[in-house]
């Protein structure tokens, strides 16, 4: 059985922040707690695959560099999580950035960020279930990559069906899984102790002329702090779920933070310890799975096995989560009515029984789905520089939020306003990087192309219709959150 949301009233849209005093009809499930938010939302950042799969990467790209990078990475992405978690305690919308962006920053701004998500998120899906065929077959020898992933596609999108309480137990034992074999890597790191801390903060990668270590450039440097942004991207996905966590006004702003907090550690540690514990730096760097190789040597082949099953497993976990989110968004985005009327009634409908959105996530696992039928490098250029946008406009929105409607909100972060200046400055040196390097011009472009037409729809069809479409209203709190 599904049952529709109740209509509210047309009406001229808000101006941004200012808020409506009306509500929404309340109809997801509020039965997530702090830690159920937390469990979900670490599960779609994926610790485990990062480090085995984007840190790998920067340690043959980048080698001891990867730890001032991410370290530097990390900074930034704590800033970040400041900015997200004063507007999630001001705004606790479903939707994620979208919903944030258009109540903060302003409807354009806003429909610009959906456009973004709309196609990120499932991309992201198709890339991870992609991928899931390269571990499993460490056990399960001659999978296809395309067949395993559109399987673990329709299998995750049927569960992200499931209410959200079932869901946060689920990606919570998935999770503590994955974050089991980044223990072990660091435990492997620390009793194999080949040289002393110091060197970790000599930035310094492998000359492929020479076969020896060499300096670090700068740019080099630079280009590293990217990544690692990108390997700790996802936290800000625990506002998606705003309309589904008991007393969101302060536990979204927390799991935010911890969800940052948690993956900026979870991800360093094992990176700066298999740099310690490896026998050989220039060997680690000069092979292709630098993580894999670590672990094949420290702990032999069948434990390397078991990690790379749990890894398989992070990654099944992450397409659960980001599938949650993913649905999440297009409900939003219906209930607002920033779709046509049609389309909207349809996606904007919950189930009776367990409160979910079934027809929007149904619809996001089938682009999912199709995209998994996108070359992978394709899929990887046009997400690339997606991200960029989506924290500029979360850093934006931070800034005229607190100038415009800064006494609305119930968290306010700290060293104001340093936080969104220095993230500002820090994607503005990201675009600086993206544009010099040839090889990013077509994923920085692809991302220009989203953001135009989100510009575009939102000029072009939603503003004509400002009477009957976009409805930025609030969330309904229940009493528990009235009395916090």
């Amino acid at each position: 059985m599904e049952q529709p949301i109740t209509s509210v009233p047309a009406q001229p849209p808000s101006p941004p922040g200012a808020g409506t005093g009306r509500n929404y009809d309340a109809s997801l499930s509020r039965s997530l707690g702090l830690g159920g938010n937390i469990l979900i939302t670490l599960s779609s950042i994926s610790p485990a695959s990062s480090v085995f799969i984007l840190g790998g990467a920067a340690l043959t790209a980048f080698g001891t560099g990867v730890v001032w990078g991410f370290l530097i990475a990390g900074v930034v992405s704590i800033l970040v999580a400041f900015c997200y978690a004063e507007l999630a305690s001001a705004y606790p919308v479903a939707g994620g950035d979208y919903s944030l962006v258009s109540r903060a920053l302003g409807p354009a701004f806003g429909v610009a960020t959906f456009f973004i998500s709309l196609v990120s998120l499932p991309l992201i899906v198709a890339v991870f279930a992609l991928g899931v065929a390269d571990y499993l077959g460490v056990a399960i020898a001659g999978l296809s990559p395309l067949q395993t992933a559109l399987a673990v596609v329709v299998l995750t999108t049927i569960t992200a069906c499931f209410n959200i309480r079932a869901n946060a137990w689920l990606t919570g034992i998935f999770l503590f899984i994955e974050l089991a074999a980044l223990v072990l890597l660091a435990v492997l790191g620390l009793i194999h102790i080949e040289r002393p801390v110091e060197t970790l903060f000599t930035a310094q990668a492998l000359d492929p002329d020479t076969g020896s270590l060499a300096p670090l450039a700068i740019s080099g440097l630079m280009i590293c702090v990217t990544q690692g942004i990108f390997s700790f991207n996802g936290y800000g996905g625990a506002v998606y779920f705003a309309e589904e966590t008991k007393n969101p006004k302060r536990n979204l702003a927390r799991a935010v933070i911890w969800s940052a907090a948690v993956t900026i550690a979870v991800e360093i540690v094992p990176l700066g310890t298999i740099l310690l514990g490896a026998s050989s730096q220039e060997e680690l760097f000069g092979s292709e799975l630098p993580v894999e190789v670590f672990l094949s040597e420290r702990a032999g082949e069948a434990v390397t096995m078991l990690v790379l099953l749990a890894v398989a497993f992070a990654i099944i976990n992450a397409i659960i989560a980001i599938t949650l989110q993913a649905g999440r968004l297009l409900y939003a985005a219906a209930r607002d009515q920033a779709l046509p009327g049609g389309v909207s009634r349809g996606l904007r409908r919950v189930s009776a029984k367990g409160q979910v959105p079934v027809a929007a996530t149904a619809a996001m696992g089938v682009f999912a789905f199709l995209a998994c039928f996108v070359p992978l490098d394709v899929l990887l250029t046009a997400t690339g520089s997606t991200l960029t946008f989506s924290y500029l406009f979360i850093a934006l929105a931070a800034i005229h939020h607190r100038r415009t409607n800064g006494s609305r909100t119930g968290y306010r972060m700290p060293w104001w306003p340093l936080p969104p200046a220095v993230c500002i400055a820090a994607l503005c040196l990201v675009f600086i990087v993206a544009i010099l390097d040839p090889a990013q011009w077509l994923s920085l472009g692809i991302s220009l192309v989203f953001v135009t037409g989100g510009f575009a729809y939102y000029f072009l069809y939603l503003r004509p219709r400002s009477g009957t479409h976009l409805l930025l209203l609030d969330a309904v709190l229940d009493e528990e959150n009235h009395n916090a």
